[in-house]
C-alpha cells in the first residue's frame, strides 16, 4: 500500500515531529506523501508576517508548486487551500457541519496529490489530526487508516471543548490506534479493541560520550555532585516544589535547569537558592556535553491531565549517555523500569538521587546506554508493520467485499448460520453464558494469558471464551467467588490488582495495574436494549461500551460501575457507589449516582472536598 501520513505539525517545523521521523522510516518501505496540516482563516490572519505562512499563501494563490519531492519514495504537500476555523465552536451541530466541510476541501487536496502520484490502494496514518482527519477514511476510501496519540490532547484547553467527543469517535472507527505510551495505548484501547503500544523512536546519535570534546564554560564552575534537567522549565510540566525540597535538603548539591523558562519559574523562590543555577537555553547541538557534566539526571515531572501520558524523550537521551536518571513514576514511564529511577514522592524522589550517587558504575552505565539506543525509529516502525500485521490477520479490518486476511475458517464459520450455531452449541450449554468444561481444559490455557505468579483461586467462575480475550497480568489475584465473563467483550486486568470476593466482571473491561476491588464490586460493560415491548428483554439486543479503570484505583465494596465509564488513575470510589459517568484522575467519587466528592490539586498538593 501506499501511505498518507498527516498531523498537526508540517514538514518544515522547526522542532520537529513524531510523524515526520515515522514518514522517514515508512519511506524506506513504501511510497509516502507527507501532508502539512490545511490552514483555516485565522490562522493565516495570526500568522500573516510570519515567513513560512507567507509561503503558503503563494501556494494557495497557485504561485508556488504544492507538491514537492522530498526524497527517494517521500514527497510533501501543502494543501493549496483554506478551512474555517473552528476549534472553539460550542454548538455541536454546527461544528460537526462545518468540519464535514473542512474534511472535504481537505480530502480535495489530498486527492489531487495521489492522482499525480498514481497511488493505487492508500493507507492513512493519522498523527492526532482528529478534526481535519475525521471523515478522511470516507472521502478517501482507505484501504486503511491509522490513528497514533503521543499526546493526550484532550486534556489541553484548546482540543477540550470538542476533541472529547471527536477523538474517542475517531479512535473508534479506525480500523487500528497505535501510541507512544502505555497510558495512551490503554486510553485508545477503551474505544478500540485493536489498539496497541509501539514505543516511542529517538535519534540518540549525538548523545555519545564518545563524542564529547569539552565542557561548556558556564557550566564548568558549577560545585559537584550536579543534579541535572534539561528541557522545558514550565510550572505545567515540572514540580517545582521537588526541585525546592531537593535544593533545600541537599545544600551541598547542584541542582542545574536547561532550558527556556516560563513566567512561574522566573518569579519563583528557586532564584534565591544558592544552589540552584538557571542556565537557559541552549542549542541542541551542545545539550550532550552539559549533560555529560551532570552526575544524576532528572525529569521532575509535576502530574497532572496533560503530563500523565507523556513519553519524555528527555530520558532516552539522558540514557544514551549512561547517566543515573530519577523521574515521576507514571504508567507511559513503567518502560523505564529497571533503568530509572521511578518515585512517586518527593522524600522518594530524594532517597532515589541519593541511591543513584552512591551505586552508579561503568557496568550500569552501559547498560542504559544498551537500552536507549534500543530506542530508534527504526524499531518504532517495525512496531507499528507489527500492529498492522495483527490488526490484518485477526480479521478486524475488511473492506466491503472483502474477507478476513489469515482466518478462512472463521469467516466459513461466520458466513454460515447453521455452522455458526453449531459451533457455538459445542462451545457454550444452551441457555448457560458459560463454556463447556474442555473449552476451559484444552482450548483456554492456550488462547488466554497469564502472567506470572498470577493467582486465580479455586472457588471461582471463569467462564471465559475464545472468541475474545482474557488477560490476567503478573502477580494479580482473583479471590473467590468471584465471577469473570468475556462472552460479550474482553477482559484485561493488569499487574498488581486484586480483584476481591465475590467480584464480577463482565467484558470489555479493561483494569489497569495497582488496583484494589473491595468485595461484591460489579463491573459489567454489557447492557440490554429494552425498548421493544413487544419482545422479552432478554431477546433483545445486547450492547456493549468499555469500562476502563486506570492505575492504582481502589473500589470499595459493594461499588458498581456502568458500562461506558472511566475511573480516572489514583482515584477512590466509596462502598455502595453507583457510578455511571466518568471519574477524573485523582478524585474521590461516592453515591447512588456517583458524584465528586473530593479532587487533588496539585497547586496545592492537597485533597480537596467538592461538596
Amino acid at each position: 500500500m501506499d501511505i498518507v501520513v498527516l498531523g498537526i505539525q508540517s514538514f518544515d517545523s522547526d522542532i520537529g515531529s513524531n510523524s515526520i521521523n515515522i514518514a522517514l522510516e515508512f519511506a524506506k518501505r513504501n511510497r509516502v506523501v507527507y501532508i502539512n496540516y490545511p490552514v483555516d482563516r485565522f490562522t493565516i490572519w495570526r500568522e500573516r508576517k510570519n515567513p513560512k505562512m507567507q509561503k503558503r499563501m503563494r501556494i494557495i494563490r497557485g504561485k508556488e508548486e504544492s507538491l514537492v519531492r522530498i526524497q527517494d519514495n517521500l514527497w510533501n504537500l501543502y494543501p493549496a487551500t483554506v478551512l474555517e476555523s473552528i476549534s472553539q465552536i460550542g454548538n455541536v451541530s454546527l461544528f460537526d457541519f462545518l468540519n464535514r466541510v473542512n474534511n472535504k476541501r481537505y480530502a480535495k487536496e489530498i486527492r489531487r496529490a495521489i492522482e499525480i502520484l498514481g497511488f493505487k490502494e492508500i493507507m492513512i496514518f493519522n498523527d492526532s489530526d482528529m478534526f481535519r482527519g475525521f471523515y478522511l477514511k470516507e472521502l478517501l476510501n482507505a484501504k486503511l487508516y491509522i490513528y497514533y496519540s503521543r499526546d493526550y490532547l484532550i486534556a489541553v484547553d484548546w482540543w477540550k471543548k470538542q476533541g472529547i467527543r471527536i477523538e474517542a469517535a475517531l479512535i473508534r472507527k479506525s480500523d487500528l490506534a497505535v501510541a507512544n505510551s502505555v497510558f495512551l495505548a490503554n486510553y485508545c484501547l477503551k474505544f478500540n479493541p485493536h489498539s496497541y503500544y509501539v514505543g516511542q523512536g529517538c535519534d540518540v546519535s549525538s548523545f555519545d560520550k564518545k563524542l564529547i570534546l569539552g565542557i561548556p564554560e558556564d557550566i564548568s564552575h558549577v560545585k559537584k555532585p550536579v543534579i541535572g534537567y534539561i528541557g522545558a522549565i514550565y510550572k505545567l510540566r515540572l514540580d517545582m516544589e521537588i526541585i525546592s525540597y531537593i535544593a533545600t535538603e541537599r545544600p551541598g548539591w547542584s541542582i542545574v535547569l536547561i532550558g527556556p523558562e516560563d513566567e512561574a519559574f522566573r518569579n519563583s523562590g528557586l532564584h534565591r537558592m544558592p544552589n540552584v543555577f538557571f542556565l537557559g537555553s541552549k542549542p541542541q547541538q551542545s545539550l550532550p556535553s552539559y549533560l555529560s557534566f551532570f552526575d544524576v539526571a532528572i525529569n521532575p515531572q509535576i502530574l497532572n491531565e496533560v503530563t500523565v501520558g507523556n513519553y519524555p524523550r528527555k530520558i532516552d537521551e539522558y540514557l544514551a549517555m549512561g547517566k543515573p536518571t530519577v523521574a515521576i513514576r507514571t504508567e507511559a514511564m513503567s518502560v523505564f523500569e529497571g533503568y530509572a529511577g521511578l518515585a512517586s514522592s518527593k522524600e522518594e524522589y530524594l532517597g532515589m538521587i541519593d541511591l543513584a550517587l552512591r551505586e552508579n558504575s561503568p557496568e550500569k552505565e552501559a547498560e542504559r546506554e544498551a537500552f536507549a539506543r534500543g530506542h530508534t525509529w527504526e524499531a518504532n516502525v517495525n512496531e507499528i508493520y507489527k500492529a498492522i500485521e495483527m490488526t490484518l490477520t485477526s480479521g478486524a479490518h475488511q473492506m466491503p467485499g472483502e474477507t478476513a486476511i489469515g482466518n478462512p475458517v472463521i469467516n466459513k464459520i461466520k458466513s454460515n448460520l447453521r455452522l455458526k450455531q453449531l459451533v457455538i452449541s459445542m462451545i457454550t450449554p444452551k441457555n448457560q453464558a458459560r463454556p463447556r468444561s474442555w473449552v476451559k481444559l484444552l482450548l483456554n490455557p492456550f488462547r488466554h494469558k497469564r502472567g506470572r505468579h498470577s493467582c486465580i483461586r479455586r472457588k471461582t467462575r471463569i467462564d471465559v471464551f475464545p472468541w475474545n480475550d482474557f488477560v490476567l497480568g503478573k502477580d494479580s489475584t482473583i479471590e473467590d467467588f468471584a465471577t469473570v465473563n468475556n462472552g460479550a467483550g474482553p477482559v484485561y486486568i493488569g499487574e498488581r490488582t486484586r480483584i476481591g470476593l465475590s467480584c464480577t466482571v463482565i467484558g470489555p473491561v479493561t483494569v489497569g495495574n495497582d488496583i484494589m476491588l473491595a468485595q461484591n464490586v460489579v463491573l459489567s460493560g454489557l447492557n440490554h436494549s429494552y425498548e421493544d415491548i413487544t419482545r422479552p428483554i432478554s431477546l433483545q439486543k445486547q450492547t456493549t461500551s468499555m469500562i476502563t479503570i486506570e492505575d492504582e484505583v481502589w473500589i470499595g465494596a459493594n461499588a458498581v460501575i456502568l458500562a461506558g465509564v472511566t475511573v480516572g488513575r489514583h482515584s477512590v470510589i466509596a462502598a455502595g457507589s453507583v457510578v455511571t459517568r466518568d471519574v477524573p484522575p485523582y478524585s474521590v467519587a461516592g453515591g447512588n449516582p456517583a458524584r465528586i466528592l473530593k479532587a487533588y490539586n496539585p497547586e496545592t498538593k492537597r485533597w480537596e472536598r467538592k461538596v
